[in-house]
């Protein structure tokens, strides 16, 4: 999906250089607002900003301890953003990383992966998470099968 078709209002960009993804689509698109985080406390600078339509990470996570980026990841995902995606160095063959991630790392918090590109021969995953196509409704959760208490003195 093109950033375009999601229409977002609001974004922000986490990572040094993260923002730069954005500057055509918000210099095209009156009416949208950027924010940008590029260093420093990332959960505390996080916690004090709202929602946005879309969210996007880049260049943090392998930098931080495990705990914590699933720790920034959970709170994006479940307060922070409508749209999340990650852009994620997948391996261990990656030097100078704090933690190192595997698909089913981020599987495992709900993402689902976009595309797979490669930086020097090494494999860098892009994976989102979409609150609205997250997990859609059961066909047994229906009004169809509800309790019918009309019913109950037939029996």
């Amino acid at each position: 999906m093109a950033l375009s078709d999601a229409a977002p209002r609001t974004l922000l960009a986490i990572g040094r250089h993260a923002d730069g993804v954005f500057a055509d689509y918000v210099r095209e698109t009156p009416g949208s607002a950027l924010t940008h985080l590029a260093e420093g406390d990332w959960l505390a600078q996080v916690e004090s900003t709202g929602r946005f339509d879309f969210v996007y990470i880049s260049g943090v996570l392998e930098y931080l301890p495990k705990r914590s980026a699933v720790t920034l990841l959970a709170c994006l995902r479940d307060v922070h953003a409508k749209q999340l995606y990650v852009l994620a160095p997948i391996g261990k063959a990656w030097l100078k990383h704090t933690s190192f991630w595997e698909y089913n790392d981020l599987l495992a918090l709900g993402m689902e992966r976009v595309n797979v590109y490669a930086q020097n021969g090494l494999p860098l995953a892009l994976l989102k998470f979409d609150l609205r196509t997250y997990k859609t409704t059961p066909e047994w959760l229906n009004s169809k099968y509800w309790a019918r208490p009309e019913l109950w003195d037939k029996y």
